[in-house]
């Protein structure tokens, strides 16, 4: 598949979307038992930066992309590649498997993750931090999202027939300021995304879009996604606290 950043997709990642994307892995259950609290994340400048991917550790069952920290040590952290960097914390049992200018991806080791790689090739569940000038969350063929901001690219996501949202709410993240809005694929929509397995479905995916205006690089996207609708509130719990701790460094 072509998609989460998500694109959220199997090949790249089904959470979410892209237009150029990096590869990522694809989400699908629950992530069992609601990660700890994590702590406030420091200033980029403080926190220890990722190691080198020629020595980052990664799980056994974990064969996806691998451009990132690997596992991570409770605590803080911080980006290497991903402009505009920032710091974050997180709990135990979380791992960065990509790290590059315009693309971060955290994904928790849990069985779901494990049972569904191995099934699909694909992630259950995962972040995606990311900026592409022409993002998609479903399908690239249902979907032409533009703007220099966040509310208009956000507007536009909302106004796509294929998509069903909430109302969007503004959020403030690290510094940065922007929408959130939760999509998944409109119960109406009857045709099938061009290109997709037989046996996905779009319509039990759930994906959180974040979209902070970032001064000097247009828009940073987050992504929150899950392949399987039931598992998506359970990991929101997990992730979001992660996502809250973001610090962004930007550059006068």
């Amino acid at each position: 598949m072509k998609r989460l950043v998500v694109c959220t997709s199997i090949a790249v990642s089904i959470l979410a979307g892209c237009g150029s994307a990096a590869p990522s892995a694809a989400p699908s259950q629950g992530t069992g038992s609601p990660a700890p609290p994590v702590s406030a994340a420091p200033s980029v400048s403080d926190a220890p930066s990722a190691s080198p991917s020629a020595s980052a550790v990664y799980p056994a069952w974990f064969t996806g992309h691998r451009e990132g920290a690997g596992i991570l040590p409770a605590g803080s952290q911080a980006t290497r590649s991903f402009r505009p960097g920032f710091a974050f914390a997180v709990p135990e049992g979380w791992v960065n498997t990509g790290d590059e200018a315009g693309f971060y991806n955290l994904i928790p080791d849990t069985p779901a993750n494990a049972a569904e790689e191995a099934a699909s090739g694909g992630l259950a569940q995962e972040i995606v931090v990311f900026r592409f000038g022409r993002p998609y969350w479903i399908c690239d063929a249902w979907e032409d999202h533009r703007g220099a901001t966040a509310a208009e690219i956000v507007a536009s996501l909302v106004a796509t027939e294929a998509i069903a949202t909430p109302e969007p709410i503004d959020v403030t993240i690290g510094g940065l300021t922007g929408k959130q809005v939760d999509i998944r694929l409109d119960p109406g929509w009857t045709e099938t995304c061009p290109g997709d397995p037989p046996a996905l479905d779009l319509g039990d995916t759930r994906t959180r879009v974040i979209l902070l205006d970032t001064p000097d690089a247009g828009v940073t996207f987050i992504n929150v996604g899950s392949l399987h609708s039931a598992d998506h509130e359970a990991f929101l719990a997990e992730a979001m606290p992660i996502i809250e701790s973001f610090q962004f460094g930007i550059a006068p």
